[in-house]
């Protein structure tokens, strides 16, 4: 009984990232990927998820709620954003960064 009271403590002080959604997927502007260090941010309701791409364009995160999010990318001091659906299974979202004529730029997904 004592270990199970344990366990069912570490389980609500740390809380597994399987009890969350997962949002991953790439990130690329003119077919070349972003690079590293780029901020992308999703938030569901009142909370702000945020990863940071590796050297491929890649990112990955996991938010606690599921539903209707937004996606933001931190890119050349712009910050584009688009709806996502966020699930209780990995959401895969792959995204190009296209400039537009007036130089702003819009997250199409691919």
């Amino acid at each position: 009984m004592k270990a199970a009271t344990i366990a069912l403590t570490f389980l609500c002080l740390f809380p597994s990232p399987s009890l969350a959604a997962q949002v991953y997927g790439t990130l690329r502007e003119s077919d070349r990927p972003v690079g590293p260090n780029v901020k992308v941010e999703v938030v569901c309701g009142g909370s702000t998820y945020s990863a940071v791409t590796d050297k491929y364009g890649s990112y990955k995160l996991f938010a606690r709620e599921t539903g209707k999010c937004t996606l933001r990318v931190y890119y050349q001091s712009q910050v584009p954003q688009t709806v996502i659906d966020s699930y209780s299974d990995p959401a895969h979202y792959d995204f190009d960064l296209i400039r537009q004529a007036n130089g702003q730029y819009e997250l199409r997904r691919k």
